[in-house]
């Protein structure tokens, strides 16, 4: 916006960068009702083409491969090519043990994270930094999710699902409070007012906690079912969590305590699919963690490796150019 761009120019970036999320997401969804009795491909080879595949489409490829548009659309169209026929190749077993083919069961993280990206993006593009515009869709949003929560079917046309709205309103709530948090942050950023924002963000997130609290008594605490008590809860954590962030990083100036875990915030995406890669090449070993490290304070500290291994192989990812950008 800032650029002058034009809504339609933004509309069709939102529409692309959220049918990369959706599809990666139904991909890993399916790879979680894979059937391993009757496969056509063995499900490690499935996942790693199938992550290959995601890298070659979307990859924030180097200004010489982009240049080469010959081998710049080879590589991406290749990569079309192979989710294409993972489809075909894919077979599948639903929660009652019937063999399934590719289909949408939910939408994985990714997919509903790209339906919420989808679906507040655009509102965005229209209400844009109105605070009291964003707040009117927050409070939207959770009515939706109460409503949801509550058993009731919120469909308007017979032939939409009970449950039309990929994350039922309280995903899309959690992120409309993050863009008022952002709108705060630019009306106080002058150093005289910050300590009134820090102020009104403390607030914020105590309220939110204690809604949260008061909620539970009406619905249980399900991050799986997308209660209004988790939402509450979840953007009361964010918002102190943040606070305290910002404050350490912004304030103080404190970028160093990050700079060996920055490459998982700025290549997210690409830290997320590396575990894919991960598992299935250890699969085909008979390699396997001793179930004391599983569990309790070792399996914390194992969790703790684990995560800076993952941190590791992204910065080497970088290094070679290979980084999902959509």
């Amino acid at each position: 916006l800032k650029k002058g761009e034009t809504t339609g120019l933004l509309f069709k970036h939102i529409i692309f960068r959220s049918a990369a999320l959706i599809t990666m997401g139904l991909f890993h969804m399916n790879m979680e009702m894979f059937n391993h009795e009757h496969p056509l491909i063995i499900k490690p080879v499935f996942v790693i083409l199938c992550t290959s595949a995601f890298f070659m489409i979307w990859n924030d490829y180097s200004d010489i491969i982009k240049q080469n548009k010959l081998l710049y659309n080879f590589l991406r169209f290749s990569g079309i090519l192979i989710l294409f026929f993972m489809v075909f190749l894919f077979s599948g077993k639903d929660y009652n043990g019937s063999q399934i083919g590719f289909k949408t069961h939910w939408w994985g993280i990714l997919g509903l994270i790209g339906w919420v990206y989808l679906i507040t993006s655009c509102a965005y593009l229209f209400i844009q930094n109105s605070i009291i515009g964003n707040l009117i869709a927050f409070f939207m949003c959770i009515l939706l999710n109460i409503i949801s929560s509550s058993g009731f079917a919120y469909n308007i046309f017979s032939w939409q699902g009970d449950q039309w709205i990929p994350g039922n309103g309280g995903l899309q709530a959690l992120t409309f409070g993050g863009i008022i948090v952002s709108l705060l942050l630019n009306k106080f950023q002058r150093k005289s007012n910050i300590k009134k924002c820090y102020t009104l963000l403390f607030g914020i997130g105590v309220i939110t906690f204690l809604v949260g609290l008061y909620l539970k008594s009406f619905f249980p605490i399900s991050k799986i079912k997308g209660t209004p008590s988790w939402i509450f809860i979840s953007l009361s954590s964010a918002i102190l969590i943040f606070v305290i962030i910002y404050w350490i990083v912004d304030e103080k100036g404190k970028f160093s305590w990050f700079k060996y875990i920055g490459i998982a915030g700025t290549s997210t995406l690409t830290c997320y699919l590396i575990p894919y890669y991960y598992y299935n090449m250890i699969s085909f070993s008979n390699w396997t963690i001793p179930i004391a490290f599983t569990s309790g304070i070792a399996g914390l500290i194992k969790s703790a490796l684990f995560a800076f291994l993952i941190i590791g192989f992204t910065w080497i990812f970088s290094k070679i150019k290979l980084r999902i950008r959509i």
